[in-house]
């Protein structure tokens, strides 16, 4: 008589999350008194970054305003690689925390080591930066073809353009939130070797939605900084972006690492 052969039990492990620390609803604020620090103590790479990204800001700005339809696709496009870019902020922080001379050539080495990590994320990122302007620019479409006219900056500071500027800011910030929990501490993380991308991701979504008072404030702080740096023409992020960039490593800090 013929025998049947049991299938093998298949187990699977919960994902195990990095533990986090409680955070008292004020705690961004010492963020940015220890992201002030970190910019003191490393003027010349911090100012490099900065000019960097300032520079970069302009030139999409420039791309823009020859494509006015599309201007808030470029600018969020710009925004969305932000936290990527500030990758090597987080290794100059942490080479700082370990009283290492800072180095340009450690924070590339570092990214080169973390190429398969970098690669990944770089998807990530790009899948919502695509799909923020698929969206975007259908919606653009759909505002163009029912009002039957072009749009420019004059059509965009209109009364009748209020209603699609609402819901395009609308849908913005809804990707926004998105971003925000996917990189808020995933890629400082990563930078620091305490998780693999589908961890890291996780683990900061987590800590977005379980500790919602400091993470709002923080929010709140990076969009603020953000909206100056914009309202500067882009000057302002010589200091402001890598100030964000070291602020969130100490945020890190103090949300994962062992008190």
């Amino acid at each position: 008589m013929a025998t049947t052969q049991q299938a093998p039990k298949i187990s699977y492990e919960p994902m195990r999350l990095p533990a986090r620390n409680r955070l008292p609803a004020n705690a961004p604020v010492k963020w940015l008194g220890e992201g002030w620090r970190y910019w003191r103590t490393n003027p010349l790479p911090s100012a490099v970054y900065g000019l960097v990204f300032a520079a970069i800001g302009l030139g999409i700005s420039w791309l823009g305003l020859q494509q006015p339809q599309f201007i808030f696709t470029f600018w969020s496009g710009f925004l969305l690689v932000g936290p990527f870019f500030a990758m090597g902020l987080y290794r100059i922080a942490q080479q700082a925390d370990k009283g290492e001379s800072v180095r340009a050539s450690r924070c590339m080495r570092l990214l080169g080591e973390k190429r398969a990590l970098v690669a990944m994320f770089s998807v990530v990122l790009a899948l919502i930066m695509i799909a923020w302007i698929r969206v975007s620019t259908l919606a653009v479409a759909l505002y163009v073809g029912n009002t039957g006219g072009s749009l420019d900056l004059a059509s965009l500071t209109s009364p009748t353009a209020l209603g699609f500027l609402l819901t395009l800011f609308g849908i913005g910030a809804v990707f926004a939130f998105g971003m925000f929990l996917v990189t808020a501490w995933s890629l400082p993380m990563v930078i620091d070797g305490k998780a693999d991308v589908i961890t890291a991701i996780a683990a900061s979504a987590k800590a977005v939605v379980e500790q919602p008072l400091p993470m709002l404030l923080w929010g709140a702080l990076v969009a603020g900084l953000t909206l100056v740096g914009m309202l500067t023409a882009f000057v302002g992020f010589v200091v402001i972006f890598p100030l964000l960039g070291y602020a969130t490593w100490a945020g890190y800090k103090a949300l994962f690492h062992k008190t």
